[in-house]
């Protein structure tokens, strides 16, 4: 018997690089929309053109909800416009019934007039939260 030449099989050794391809793309499409959402959605979808100023403060960490009033004076709350049913008050209501010491955020088109800026103010105070302040941009 000559075992030298038996008859032996040689299996090749490949990679399948399909199954790969696949994986990385759908890791690519997962990063892609992650850093899409943990951009701060309730701000970013109101345009609105905020009044630049060089005094303020940085936003303190914490509990916070947003106001915003477009130039067409439509107040905006926690990125939802307030139904003609339901009022901006009956809202800050419910809110400070569940978080009385949130602060509030006002974002304040500049094309806003001043008093509808200062009755909006005025309502969040007499509702009974300490914090209210105003949201502006720095000049360039």
């Amino acid at each position: 018997m000559n075992f030298r030449h038996s008859a032996k099989r040689r299996i090749d050794a490949t990679v399948e690089i399909m199954p790969l391809i696949d994986v990385v793309f759908l890791l690519l499409i997962f990063f892609m929309i992650t850093t899409t959402f943990t951009q701060d959605s309730k701000e970013q979808s109101i345009p609105i053109n905020l009044p630049s100023g060089v005094a303020g403060q940085a936003a303190g960490e914490g509990d916070s909800v947003i106001l915003s009033v477009t130039p067409e004076g439509d107040v905006v709350f926690e990125g939802k416009l307030v139904p003609e049913g339901e009022t901006l008050e009956t809202r800050l209501d419910n809110l400070y019934k569940t978080n009385p010491d949130v602060d509030i955020l006002l974002r304040g088109d500049s094309e806003v007039s001043h008093g509808e800026i200062v009755r909006i103010l005025d309502t969040i105070k007499s509702k009974g939260f300490k914090r209210a302040n105003l949201v502006i941009t720095r000049p360039e």
